[in-house]
């Protein structure tokens, strides 16, 4: 998990891909032209026998590359912009995720990065020096940067469209319900019923109460952390605060009960990084997140100001689908037990209906007045309903929806 939260914060920044091409550009800048010297081509493109051609070329492709930066993220801006007003400004990390963009800012800040370092090796006066494998590099770099340009405009304008939005939204959301927590931390019990039973009789009195050290949304629960610390000390751990929820300062994140007389600065200490803090939600762990951000979107677009019931079905029936795949996908058990068979923590996971309520409450009552997205709404929470049938279960909270959005739409 601390893999998969470091990759996608690495694969939302614009920094790292960007920051490795540039090194990456100078390095094969001098190299080039260094080490491949006696190499002679012409490509009938351009004479390399002359020094200041070869500057001049350099100079214009190093412009208009630092150019074509500008322009691609004014486009981007203005895209974030549009899609803030229009579909909530949750959805804008599902840009930030958008491989392209950090494609384009690498592709055309290496390449400039290249043409001046070539541009360091031309010596003036001596035609003989010219790095005439080094500006065909350029040459060619320079053409396909400018087609992936043209890709880059092409995926920004379907980008726009909130079908492609709500798509990208569902699926980050059935990626996270792959492996949702608690799976992967500790070991499945045996015997669930059992392994519950033995959590609560451990679970005597308050306990000592872990506390955030700052504010923040709780972005991941660091299970090797956790169960080191547990396993050692003899501790059982229960989950307060959820993923996703914001903590403040203060606020309880876990309790533990111990079999030894507890020392709370000590077990403050250990655990209390383990329940890693962010300044936004992300998908890792949180599945609940993407039911949000598609609730978001219904939400804006029946909005008086929008009024967009097309996109407002579009997004609940991407939510109700996830919902359906959460419903079929079996979910680990919460509480987590060692090699051993004994408990160590107990996770505090959304179940089925929580994640009803979360998606469902608020469309359904911004929905009371739009007729043909209520009745959308009462099909897909039947699906819901029935999804859960199937594997075994009822969701009460699906049926407390339909009966509210009937009365409600009556």
């Amino acid at each position: 998990m601390r893999r998969l939260a470091r990759w996608d914060a690495l694969r939302r920044s614009f920094w790292f891909l960007p920051g490795v091409a540039m090194v990456v550009a100078a390095v094969l800048g001098w190299a080039i032209p260094t080490v491949a010297e006696p190499i002679r081509l012409d490509l009938g493109i351009v004479s390399f026998s002359e020094a200041d051609t070869v500057r001049s070329l350099l100079q214009t492709i190093a412009t208009v590359t630092v150019t074509v930066i500008g322009i691609s993220f004014s486009v981007t801006v203005v895209a974030l912009q549009l899609a803030s007003q229009q579909l909530g400004p949750r959805v804008l990390r599902t840009f930030e995720g958008e491989p392209i963009n950090k494609l384009v800012l690498s592709v055309f800040l290496g390449l400039f990065v290249y043409c001046i370092v070539v541009l360091t090796t031309l010596r003036p006066g001596e035609g003989d020096t010219v790095p005439e494998l080094g500006v065909t590099v350029a040459i060619v770099a320079s053409i396909g940067a400018f087609g992936l340009f043209v890709a880059f405009i092409h995926a920004t304008v379907q980008s726009l469209q909130a079908s492609t939005l709500i798509k990208r939204i569902a699926a980050d959301g059935h990626r996270a319900i792959e492996g949702r927590f608690p799976a992967g931390i500790g070991a499945d019990p045996d015997d669930p019923a059992a392994a519950t039973r033995s959590a609560q009789d451990r679970m005597q009195g308050s306990g000592t109460v872990v506390t955030a050290t700052r504010a923040g949304f709780l972005t991941l629960v660091d299970g090797d952390a956790i169960e080191a610390t547990a396993v050692e000390h003899d501790l059982l751990v229960r989950q307060v605060a959820r993923l996703g929820d914001f903590v403040v300062t203060g606020t309880p994140l876990a309790q533990v009960w111990s079999q030894r007389e507890p020392d709370a600065e000590r077990i403050q200490e250990l655990l209390a990084p383990a329940f890693r803090l962010g300044s936004e939600r992300t998908v890792v762990q949180d599945v609940a997140f993407s039911v949000r951000q598609l609730a978001d979107v219904a939400l804006r677009a029946l909005s008086p100001s929008l009024n967009d019931p097309t996109t407002a079905e579009n997004a609940m029936g991407s939510l109700a689908d996830t919902l359906i795949v959460f419903a079929r996908t079996d979910c680990a058990p919460r509480v987590r037990v060692d090699a051993d068979g004994r408990p160590w923590f107990v996770a505090d996971a959304p179940d089925l209906d929580d994640l009803v309520r979360l998606g469902f409450e608020q469309v359904r009552a911004a929905s009371a007045h739009h007729p043909v997205v209520a009745a959308r709404l009462l099909e897909l929470l039947s699906a819901i309903d029935l999804a859960a049938a199937h594997s075994g279960t009822r969701s009460a909270e699906a049926a407390r929806q339909s009966d509210l959005l009937e009365s409600a739409a009556r």
